[in-house]
């Protein structure tokens, strides 16, 4: 067969994600032990060089990996961390099996005594987030933001996971293991039903949820957010002491927004669970996602309801990116005030949280100032039924609609 190859200088200390596990250096570690500082810090401002050329995931996958699988089946790519990196990984693996954590390998039909006849290699399961497994960790996060990428391109494969690589979550498999149609079923209908909002955590999961807020990050470093405006405000004025947020409105098909549109499709499936379930409401289409970032100067969003005139939004779902936040500290919690109770419910916008109420009068609610960046990821669906009457009602102005972007289909 012929030899397929590609001779990528990635020395790929630079990426956007980072690594799994940065961030946890401990005191009294060795040098080859500790999380590369480019890792650590994964936008350096030092000049790229030869040595650190960054690898385009999507250019690698459209021109290399995609058209060599359709083709031979299978595709090589070499330098893939670059030397320094695959080195410390070449570190851990040692360690590993030099403290005697491997064992013999088995086989999916155990055979007794015959096994090693068959297989003699010893192997270990880590996940990338054990102590001393840092560099593992960020091999298995570029592994998996390659085939994130490479999801629709290799046939009629849909891939949504990968096998464990430990005893804690790995990648997207977690997603089977939540089983959504029991969440949508047993715990997001019955919620929105009885209170009027639900959240649910570690939804992505870490890896995934990172490479969702890499790409939010760098659209913002990039200058594509801008000030979030006033619904119904046809002249495009923006009232910062009422709304002091920046947004983009994304579809998820654009370059670079990979990650943004698993996010999307992952929630279009779990709320077309619940349709039927939810009262009289019809689903059948949905927003585009909206972008946003608080840049922590205080900023906030005043008490107000997503639809207060019968716009045809129904629920609306915000996922949270903000790693490490301390609303004590950063504040940005949004609070609900539930019509007709006496109780408010205060979120507070975590990593990897997913956030649905029913988007009417019943939700009035507010995000308090934010004292650190705080992005967050929201799409609105829509009553059928409702939508199409506001269309009716509001013929005259469709400015309005276009204006606000509240386009699209649920997938």
């Amino acid at each position: 067969m012929e030899e397929v190859s590609a001779r990528i200088g990635a020395e790929d200390g630079a990426v956007g994600e980072g690594a799994r596990g940065a961030g946890h250096r401990r005191s009294g570690d060795s040098t080859e032990d500790e999380v590369p500082r480019e890792l650590r810090q994964p936008r350096s401002k030092r000049p790229a060089s030869s040595e650190r050329r960054r690898l385009n995931t999507h250019k690698l996958v459209l021109q290399y990996v995609a058209p060599c699988m359709k083709s031979y089946g299978l595709c090589i790519v070499d330098n893939f961390l670059g030397n320094r990196v695959g080195e410390r990984v070449l570190h851990e693996v040692r360690r590993i099996h030099d403290g005697g954590r491997m064992q013999d390998g088995q086989l999916a039909c155990q055979t007794g005594d015959k096994s090693k006849a068959i297989r003699g290699d010893k192997i270990v399961w880590v996940d990338g987030t054990e102590a001393g497994c840092h560099n593992i960790g960020f091999l298995l996060s570029r592994m998996d933001k390659l085939i994130t990428v490479a999801d629709g391109q290799l046939g009629s494969y849909k891939i949504r996971g990968r096998h464990k690589v430990g005893a804690d979550m790995p990648f997207l498999e977690h997603l089977a293991d939540m089983k959504l149609e029991q969440l949508a079923l047993e715990k997001i209908v019955p919620a929105l039903l009885s209170q009027g909002f639900f959240y649910v955590d570690n939804f992505l999961g870490d890896t995934v949820g990172r490479m969702v807020l890499g790409q939010v990050k760098e659209m913002h470093c990039s200058g594509l957010l801008n000030d979030g405006q006033l619904a119904g405000r046809g002249s495009g004025v923006s009232k910062r002491h009422i709304r002091g947020d920046k947004i983009a409105w994304v579809s998820g098909t654009e370059r670079g927004a990979e990650a943004i549109n698993f996010l999307l499709k992952l929630i279009d499936k779990l709320v077309s669970l619940c349709i039927g379930r939810l009262g009289k409401n019809v689903i059948r289409e949905r927003s585009k996602a909206m972008v946003a970032c608080y840049p922590g100067n205080g900023a906030g969003y005043v008490k107000h309801v997503d639809n207060p005139n019968a716009d045809g939004r129904c629920v609306t779902c915000i996922y949270y990116l903000n790693k490490n936040w301390n609303a004590k500290e950063h504040g940005g919690i949004l609070r609900i005030f539930p019509e007709g109770k006496s109780y408010v419910a205060d979120i507070e916008p975590l990593f990897d949280r997913l956030l649905l109420f029913w988007s009417d009068r019943r939700n009035p609610h507010e995000v308090q100032p934010s004292f650190a960046t705080r992005y967050a990821i929201t799409v609105w669906y829509f009553d059928s039924e409702e939508r199409a009457e506001a269309k009716r009602r509001f013929k005259d102005l469709t400015g309005l609609f276009s204006c606000c972007n509240y386009d699209g289909t649920l997938h």
